[in-house]
């Protein structure tokens, strides 16, 4: 499999494109990490009257339990206590949905701030990367006799514009009828960031 062109002008721009992508993603998924810090923070004061709560709740509860074994009284001690743990229950429920709001938050920001740049990213540039790779290691297969020099003129003669064409031949139909190939599997080869002769030892496989 060739993941990179043969010619230099296209090898440099795909390193490029790919050093690119790789440093787009780092950087989001870096800002997305420093915004989950950031936002964690938020989720403290939650902690804190979570744990207030549950504080109060718990010795109000052990306060009851004495009191409620006071005689006579003790049963209708019980009651304000009662309420009073109630109210550190609530602060408990207060500080878990706050938290749960936090991490709501930091889900949703997680995505719009790293997963979505970063998906649009590599929705454009994976499947032209992978076209080209596809494409290249199929071709590098070929460029032995003149027969694949005719394969490459057709696909010249297809695939390029005829601004490109104009450049190589002043006729290309003539050309492909009288077996002048060269040029033409010369324009699509270059297209495709491979050299017009094979590197020595190359053949099909």
């Amino acid at each position: 499999m060739r993941l990179y062109a043969e010619t230099a002008s296209l090898r440099a721009r795909q390193m490029l494109t790919d050093l690119l992508v790789v440093a787009w993603v780092a950087v989001w998924v870096l800002a997305g990490v420093t915004l989950k810090r950031l936002l964690d923070k938020l989720a403290g004061p939650g902690r804190t009257l979570e744990g207030a709560g549950n504080d109060l709740a718990g010795s109000v509860g052990s306060i009851q339990e004495q009191v409620g074994r006071i005689p006579v009284v003790g049963d209708d001690l019980r009651g304000p206590f009662g309420r009073l743990g109630d109210v550190g229950q609530t602060l408990a429920r207060a500080g878990q949905t706050q938290q749960e709001v936090v991490n709501d938050l930091t889900l949703l920001l997680g995505v719009v701030v790293a997963v979505l740049p970063v998906a649009l990213v590599l929705l454009w540039w994976a499947p032209r990367r992978w076209r080209w790779v596809t494409e290249a290691s199929a071709a590098s297969q070929f460029r032995v006799g003149a027969s694949d020099l005719e394969l490459f003129a057709l696909r010249a003669v297809t695939n390029r514009s005829l601004r490109e064409l104009r450049r190589v031949s002043d006729d290309p139909a003539a050309d492909l009828a009288a077996g002048d190939h060269e040029a033409l599997a010369a324009l699509e080869l270059r297209a495709l960031g491979l050299r017009t002769d094979p590197p020595r030892g190359h053949g099909r496989s």
